[in-house]
């Protein structure tokens, strides 16, 4: 496998971002149109979607692009963090404001990214950019990459938060907290009503019931993320739901709509009734801004590397992990693993004594070690602690495979 199947396998939610500059392109974004002719934005299984419910999702997604770059611009911070930042152009338009723009996001989007990027920027514009692949679940990634940033940051995430599970959701929540009581400053989304946001623009544009949008969007999740759905209260949850859920995380929110803050689209510049009726569509998607309420709690980690150690016995294959298994060092685990794959292995035990913690894109990898058996019962993850054990359970892992007490 090359770097970017490598990145693929362990978390393929990465490729839809594809799409994303994919529609920007069609809304007369200039940058946008530019880095498209250095980023493949085919997407799969793009061709069959409906016309109207294309348009929905090209108006959307450039609302959503303008919309961050606006609160990006008022957020009163000069060092604004793009979580994830995907294939957009928006460093450009950050740079463009003198502030600092720093795009995270996987190791695979950033290696593509940013070359491209850069080579369509002015030479002023790139002075202000900075790109890091992150895991937005281990603090020592994000704390490290912001480690020489001065001034409060504004951090943005837009479409993050709906893939997580209820443990990394919450590993996320702590994370950004800690990050704005060191630096100051602000944590801007509306993941919340992501998938409302679709619904909502398809109706405005077609008069019909968006509820087809979210069907859509929720299936498609799932079959991108390729490993079982947590219905978090991000997903699910009533709006009011959510806001508790973020208080209870120490943050204290603002509200405003989406209404007050969308300027005139381009993808619909020939439609002024389409126009309107968006924008008073729009007064029910809320954007959140919270800042960090109260001191950051101390995250429990040993500090400990990740080593991923094989050895064999007859067919039998342990792996001993220790340390972090997430989107960063999934792809090593995997490595290893393939260096065994042909083997005629019948039998894997895990031992996850050592092992701090394991996110979706490490789940998927002991997914596909346990699928290369003849038996889901020849696989054993043992000596795992109390964190995994409920990572494993509150996933539904513990019922894909057997774990041992």
């Amino acid at each position: 496998m090359n770097r970017e199947e490598l990145f693929l396998a362990v978390n393929p939610v990465f490729a839809t971002a594809k799409g994303c500059l994919g529609l920007l392109m069609h809304t007369g974004v200039k940058e946008a149109e530019e880095l498209g002719k250095l980023i493949d934005t085919t997407v799969k299984g793009s061709s069959d979607t409906p016309p109207e419910v294309a348009k929905a999702y090209m108006v959307s997604n450039e609302a959503r692009y303008h919309i961050g770059n606006i609160m990006a611009k008022e957020s009163g911070c000069d060092v604004i963090v793009d979580l994830p930042c995907g294939y957009v152009p928006r460093g450009m338009v950050i740079a463009d404001m003198k502030k600092q723009f720093y795009g995270f996001d996987l190791p695979a989007v950033i290696e593509e990214v940013e070359p491209a990027i850069r080579k369509i920027a002015k030479n002023e514009q790139n002075k202000y950019l900075n790109f890091a692949a992150v895991d937005a679940t281990n603090y020592a990634s994000l704390s490290s990459a912001l480690s020489h940033v001065q001034g409060k940051i504004c951090i943005l995430t837009d479409g993050l938060l709906g893939y997580f599970n209820k443990s990394e959701l919450d590993s996320v929540c702590e994370n950004i907290r800690k990050l704005l009581s060191v630096h100051g400053g602000c944590w801007v989304t509306a993941d919340k009503f992501g998938r409302e946001l679709g619904a909502v623009t398809f109706s405005a544009l077609t008069g019909a019931d968006g509820s087809v949008i979210k069907e859509m969007m929720a299936k498609g999740g799932a079959k991108v993320a390729d490993i079982p759905v947590t219905h978090t209260v991000i997903v699910t949850g009533t709006p009011e739901e959510g806001k508790n859920y973020f208080a209870g995380h120490g943050f204290q929110i603002e509200e405003v709509s989406y209404a007050d803050k969308m300027p005139a689209l381009s993808s619909l510049k020939d439609s002024p009734s389409e126009m309107a009726r968006l924008r008073e569509a729009y007064k029910d998607i809320k954007i959140w801004t919270m800042t960090a309420a109260s001191e950051a709690s101390q995250t429990k980690s040993t500090g400990k590397a990740f080593k991923a150690d094989f050895s064999k016995d007859g067919k039998s294959l342990l792996c001993s992990l220790a340390g972090r298994l997430d989107t960063i060092t999934a792809p090593e685990l995997l490595t290893g693993f393939n260096d065994y794959r042909g083997e005629d292995i019948t039998e894997i035990t895990v031992d996850m004594s050592d092992t701090e913690y394991i996110s979706s894109a490490g789940l998927r990898v002991l997914l596909s070690m346990c699928k290369s058996l003849p038996s889901k019962d020849s696989f054993h993850v043992v000596n795992y602690s109390k964190t995994i054990k409920d990572i494993l359970e509150v996933t539904g892992f513990d019922q894909l495979f057997g774990i041992e007490e």
